[in-house]
């Protein structure tokens, strides 16, 4: 993962700092998220982060929704089917003629989690090209023709 070190300063925010790397202050959070920091702590002068390129970052942020979205799923799925289980429930569908299963699978959340997981085209196209480089693909398309 190629990343971009950034130190603290004065006056700095992770806000500010989300600003200067990604392009948005409100991707803040992220920041966040992808240096494993507290949100509710202090960040020190002088500390340093490790920051990866945006391509990077968009990557980690959407495996940790994916995992997110994984656990969510299995509470879910879990909860569901406990309630599913439940006599009053099991006598209600009866009487309706209602396919629980498939109650359960209109709840599966774990198809987004896989989309989320996917490799980008841009990924693919970097793998394919055996290229491990943050040149943008425009850039790659300009030296091709």
């Amino acid at each position: 993962m190629s990343t971009q070190p950034i130190v603290f300063s004065s006056g700095d925010t992770l806000t500010s700092v989300a600003y200067k790397v990604l392009g948005e202050s409100s991707g803040w959070r992220e920041l966040a998220d992808i240096n494993d920091l507290d949100i509710f702590s202090i960040v020190e002068v002088g500390q340093s982060l490790t920051v990866p390129t945006k391509d990077a970052a968009e990557r980690r942020i959407k495996d940790i929704a994916a995992k997110n979205i994984d656990s969510i799923n299995s509470t879910v799925q879990s909860n569901v089917q406990s309630i599913l289980n439940t006599r009053e429930v099991q006598t209600i569908t009866k009487l309706l003629g209602v396919d629980t299963s498939q109650l359960l699978k209109d709840l599966d959340l774990s198809s987004l989690a896989d989309k989320l997981s996917a490799p980008t085209k841009a990924e693919r196209l970097k793998k394919a090209l055996n290229f491990e480089t943050d040149v943008p693909l425009y850039r790659l398309a300009n030296w091709v023709f």
